[in-house]
Order: structure tokens, then sequence, then C-alpha cells
């Protein structure tokens, strides 16, 4: 026969193991919806992705796809860098809602890293947030999004074939 006391200890002892299993169970039903909707919300990045490649493949022979890109001026444009048949540096870069492809070796023009630090030796930012190939005025750009010292949100565009500054929008 136990005791009163053997009894308690393990009624405690129960409970504790069903404190930790219902504790673990919170826990793997908190992260199964955090990946649920991390998931959900790069769906249509990662199929933009998808599309994009298959189309580099397609009419630019890109067989080894690197960095992808998304802008967002008057209209989308989705872009791949990677290699060619050739094994050239490429860029290619598909409008959202069709039209031109552009097939650009990255060699005829600046890099992005190029953007990046030419926006850094002239504008001096706290931090940049993105590099971007994209079309303006029907010229390929480099945008760049940066935060100034201020921490207002800043872009430059940056013409891909002559480095040149095209726009600047400062403090939004």
């Amino acid at each position: 026969m136990q005791s009163r006391r053997e009894v308690q200890r393990e009624q405690s002892r129960g409970s504790s193991i069903r404190t930790i299993r219902n504790l673990l169970i919170a826990i793997l039903l908190i992260l199964l919806i955090v990946w649920s909707v991390f998931a959900v919300s790069n769906q249509p990045r990662n199929s933009a992705r998808k599309q994009t490649i298959s189309l580099a493949e397609k009419y630019a022979h890109l067989h080894s796809p690197g960095q992808f890109y998304i802008y967002n001026r008057e209209s989308t444009y989705y872009a791949i860098s990677g290699k060619n048949q050739q094994n050239q540096s490429i860029l290619v870069i598909v409008p959202q809602h069709g039209g031109k492809i552009r097939v650009l070796k990255q060699s005829s023009g600046i890099t992005a890293a190029r953007a990046r630090a030419m926006t850094k030796e002239n504008r001096n930012p706290r931090e940049i947030l993105k590099v971007a190939p994209g079309i303006f005025n029907d010229k390929t750009v480099w945008e760049v999004t940066y935060r100034n010292q201020k921490g207002n949100l800043c872009y430059d565009l940056i013409n891909f074939k002559t480095g040149q500054y095209v726009q600047n929008i400062n403090n939004l």
C-alpha cells in the first residue's frame, strides 16, 4: 500500500510530464504557423523567380542562374543573373506582364557591386537596402535603394552601360 506522500509525488511527476508535453506541442505549433506564414508570403516571389529562370533558359540560353532581382517603377521587371552557354556572365530582364526580354552581357555595363560602390562613395548612405536592374525610359538601369544619414528612403538610378546617374530621389 502506498503512502499519501508517494501518491502525491506520482501525481506531481505526471503533472510535470503533461506540462512539458503541452509546452512542446505549443512550441511546435508556433513554429509550424511561423513556417506556414513565411512559405505563403514567399510563394509569389518564388513563382516569379521560377518563371524568369524558365524564360531566361529558353530565350537567353541561361544555364546557371544566379541572383534574382525585382524592380518596381512604372512597370515591374524581374531579372536573373547567371552564365550563358559560352560561360559569359549575363543579365536577363523580363517584364512582369509580357514584352521584350532583354539579354545583356554583364561585361557591357557596370555590375551591381559597382552600382553599390558608386552609391557608397557619392551618397554616403547609412544603409543600402537593395540593388536591382530594371528599365527606365527604355534604358537599362541599376536602381539602388538606400537610407541616407537622416534615415530617409532614397533611390538612385544609374545607367547600366555608362554608369551615369539618371535620376536621384531623396528623402522619402
